[in-house]
C-alpha cells in the first residue's frame, strides 16, 4: 500500500502542475469567457457543440479541474487513514483540499459575476498552495522515519524563512494582478528599463509592472542571502543547502523567463515556463518551510 499511496500522490501533483498550466493558458489566451457566464454547463451544454478555441481551452481547464479536485480528495483521505497521528499530514491535506475547493468557487464566480482583477489574481495562488501541499504530501511519502525532513536552525534563521515564504506569495500575487490587469506589456518591450525609465505614472499599468519587477528582484537576491546563510552556517545539513540551491536556481530561471516574456512579446510557451518555474519555487520554499517548522 505504501508503493501505491506513493505513486498516487506523485500523479496526483502532476495533475495539479497540469491544471496550473492550463489555467495560465486560459488568461494568456483570454478564454475565461470561452463558455460566457454559463457554469458549470458550457452555454448550457455538458459539451457544447461546434465550440471556438477559446471554449474549448476553458471547458477542458474545467473538466481537468473538476478530476483533479477529486483526486485530491481521495488523496487527502488516504493520508488522514494513514498517517492519523501527524500534525503535518493533515495539515496538508486540509490545506490541498480547501485551496483547490475555493479557487474551483472564485473560478466560478469569475464565470458567473464579473470579479475585480484583485480578486482574479488571487486564483493562481489559491491553485499554488493546493498545489504546494498535495507535492509535500508527495514528498513526505518517501522519507524514512529513521531519518525525518528535519532542518535545526536558530529561532532568527527559522523566522527568515517564514516570512521569505509570506514574501515569495506575495510576489506571486503580484505576478497575477500583472496578467490579469493586462500590464504584462506597461513597460514595453523593454528590460530592465520601463518606457525609457525606471520610474513610470502610479495609476498606469507600467506601475503595476514595474511593482512586481522590484520585488521579484528583492525575493532574488533575499533567497541568494539565504543560501549564502545556509552554506555557511549549516554546511552539514545537506536536505536544506540542496533546497537552497534548487531555490536559487528556480528564481534566477524565473527572472530571465520574466526578462523573455517581455522581450519575446508576451510569446505563449515562454510565458508558461514562466509559471512553470514560479510553481517549483514555490514548492522548494514550501518545503524548507516544513522542515524548520518541524521538530
Amino acid at each position: 500500500m505504501k508503493r501505491a499511496y506513493q505513486v498516487y500522490s506523485i500523479i496526483t501533483s502532476f495533475g495539479m502542475l497540469l491544471v496550473l498550466l492550463m489555467g495560465a493558458v486560459v488568461t494568456k489566451t483570454d478564454s475565461g469567457e470561452g463558455c460566457g457566464n454559463s457554469w458549470p454547463l458550457c452555454y448550457g451544454e455538458l459539451l457544447p457543440s461546434q465550440p471556438k478555441l477559446e471554449t474549448i481551452i476553458e471547458v477542458s481547464h474545467r473538466y481537468v479541474s473538476a478530476w483533479l479536485g477529486i483526486l485530491v480528495i481521495i488523496l487527502a483521505i488516504w493520508a488522514w487513514r494513514r498517517d492519523p497521528h501527524r500534525k503535518e499530514v493533515k495539515i496538508l491535506a486540509g490545506s490541498a483540499v480547501f485551496f483547490i475547493v475555493l479557487q474551483g468557487l472564485l473560478g466560478a464566480a469569475a464565470v458567473i459575476w464579473s470579479q475585480s482583477s484583485a480578486v482574479l489574481a488571487s486564483h493562481f495562488g489559491f491553485s499554488l498552495v493546493s498545489f504546494a501541499s498535495v507535492l509535500l504530501l508527495a514528498i513526505l511519502s518517501f522519507e524514512d522515519r529513521d531519518r525525518p525532513f528535519i532542518a535545526k536552525v536558530t529561532p532568527a534563521f527559522k523566522k527568515n524563512i517564514y516570512w521569505l515564504f509570506a514574501y515569495l506569495y506575495a510576489v506571486v500575487y503580484t505576478g497575477a494582478l500583472v496578467r490579469h490587469t493586462g500590464s504584462s506589456m506597461g513597460c514595453g518591450q523593454q528590460f530592465p528599463m520601463c518606457d525609457g525609465t525606471f520610474i513610470n505614472g502610479l495609476s498606469s499599468q507600467g506601475s503595476i509592472h514595474l511593482l512586481h519587477r522590484i520585488a521579484a528582484t528583492v525575493l532574488f537576491l533575499w533567497i541568494i542571502y539565504s543560501w549564502y546563510h545556509a552554506r555557511k552556517h549549516y554546511r552539514d545539513q545537506k536536505v536544506l543547502n540542496k533546497g537552497f540551491q534548487f531555490a536559487a536556481l528556480f528564481v534566477l530561471l524565473q527572472g530571465i523567463s520574466g526578462a523573455l516574456i517581455v522581450l519575446s512579446n508576451l510569446n505563449l510557451f515562454v510565458a508558461l515556463s514562466h509559471g512553470l518555474i514560479i510553481s517549483f519555487l514555490f514548492g522548494v520554499l514550501s518545503f524548507i518551510a516544513l522542515m524548520v517548522y518541524r521538530k
